[in-house]
């Protein structure tokens, strides 16, 4: 009997095939933007975390305790053999690597700015930071130079005044690959080679030349097509020797990298640990941080509380307590998740519910007929039931499985906010979201379906137990 009332609460919900097929349309609508928009945000915050880690922060970090209050370049990690002997055995750890800072002020020969200069391992660094593959001019400390290299951040360079601006032939002739006019390569040519120190310069003069509409399809375009990072530049940094003395070191510039946090490229420039224990007269102790890379999230706390309890004398952060407004906005995510389809959910239950209650009143004298003749009210109950629950389900599963597609394509491609990258880059933002869902999501938001499916029915079961079955029957 249990599968003859299956079967005929399905069959029941195509007998008004319009109406439930707009019940079904909206909940697959419904669930497509609501899947859409829960891999959008869990995208955007998964990406932010992970260039946090790959980039930032790291799994770990180890500091002296007074570094994280002072920040002074006297308190570097103590027992450092002793450390580094634990974690090349600990297991969960995939690598580490040490680093030196210094809060320092960098000169060129046209700005001057304050920056933290970090001496890396190289060999190290490479395994635990993906900084590597966001240059976009020059090298990661690939060539050597005569004078010491320095990689910087392209937020850095500007500041720096080492991105310029210049017509040159060799650029002009690419204009065409670019889909620029020839009108507008004609006027071009009136401003020269002249160099321009800033964007804000370079754009002044595109608007003594061109025209209001040209100026707004055109100029984002000229701009980046004819900017230029000054490689090989020299810059000084003054930073602190062995006695306290401030003393000049000038460094070339090798690369520049741009990640998704302009303030992380505007604050922290890189140059070699040997470089630096060279210029300043330090020795290899001269170990600020020790930055650390785990298997996952999750397991990077629990090797964090387990270096503390061998190392209670140390500073020993995980990345939540390095950066606990992620974390938060991490899990605050899992409950926004389920709280946005919810609130969809509990939009659609009123058509839901509207669509069933008309099923009941429309069926009053068959639903009379069947007490008569002895289907108890439980399963009646049951069958009114299974009903709303095929009805949601129905147009919930169709709404996933559209979710599933459109999701994995744009998880190829990407949705590309690039018009507000300036200010999305500015709080550590990518403009760049691959979306992302999970199987808990799907899971979760399945019984969130069928809740609704079952708390949309009551209402209509309510009318349908009411009914009194003499009454019923003479129904027209």
């Amino acid at each position: 009997m249990k599968t003859s009332i299956l079967i005929i609460s399905w069959k029941n919900i195509w007998r008004n095939r319009t109406r439930s097929l707009v019940v079904i349309v909206a909940v697959t609508l419904g669930l497509i933007v609501g899947m859409l928009t829960v891999a959008i945000m869990t995208g955007w915050v998964e990406q932010r975390l992970n260039d946090a880690i790959s980039n930032e922060i790291s799994h770990i970090q180890i500091h002296h305790p007074d570094f994280i209050n002072n920040e002074e370049i006297q308190f570097t990690i103590n027992d450092l053999d002793k450390l580094t002997a634990v974690l090349d055995t600990m297991n969960g750890i995939i690598n580490y690597s040490i680093r030196s800072k210094n809060f320092a002020m960098i000169r060129s020969d046209w700005a001057t700015t304050g920056l933290v200069v970090k001496g890396i391992d190289l060999e190290g660094e490479k395994k635990i930071s993906q900084l590597k593959n966001y240059i976009i001019e020059g090298t990661y400390f690939e060539k050597e130079e005569r004078l010491p290299s320095i990689v910087i951040g392209r937020k850095a360079a500007e500041e720096l005044k080492l991105l310029n601006y210049q017509i040159d032939s060799i650029k002009m002739k690419k204009l065409d690959s670019i889909e620029i006019p020839g009108q507008i390569s004609l006027k071009l040519e009136s401003l020269g080679s002249r160099r321009y120190r800033t964007e804000k310069q370079f754009r002044h003069a595109l608007s003594t030349l061109l025209t209001e509409p040209e100026i707004k399809k055109y100029s984002q375009i000229l701009v980046d097509h004819f900017s230029f990072y000054r490689l090989g530049a020299k810059v000084t940094i003054t930073i602190s020797d062995t006695a306290k003395n401030m003393i000049p070191v000038t460094f070339r510039v090798q690369g520049i990298y741009k990640t998704s946090n302009s303030l992380f490229d505007g604050m922290n420039a890189f140059v070699l640990q040997e470089t630096l224990l060279k210029e300043t007269g330090f020795d290899h102790r001269f170990v600020h941080e020790i930055a650390i890379v785990c298997k996952n999230d999750n397991q990077a706390i629990e090797i964090a509380n387990k270096l503390k309890t061998l190392f209670p004398n140390q500073s020993i952060l995980s990345w939540k307590e390095i950066s606990p407004d992620m974390a938060y906005m991490r899990d605050m995510m899992k409950i926004w998740d389920l709280l946005y389809v919810g609130i969809i959910m509990f939009a659609l239950a009123f058509g839901i519910i509207n669509t069933m209650l008309m099923a009941v009143l429309e069926r009053t004298k068959e639903l009379g007929m069947l007490m008569a003749i002895g289907m108890n009210r439980f399963k009646v109950f049951r069958m009114i039931m299974y009903e709303s629950v095929f009805l949601t389900l129905t147009g919930a599963l169709l709404g996933m499985l559209l979710s599933v597609v459109i999701i994995a394509l744009l998880a190829k491609s990407g949705i590309n906010l690039s018009m507000w990258s300036e200010g999305l880059e500015a709080i550590g933002y990518s403009a760049i979201i691959y979306p992302v869902i999970t199987v808990k999501n799907y899971i979760d938001i399945t019984l969130l379906v069928i809740l609704t499916g079952v708390l949309a029915a009551l209402w209509p079961i309510r009318k349908a137990l009411q009914l009194n079955p003499a009454e019923a029957l003479r129904t027209d």
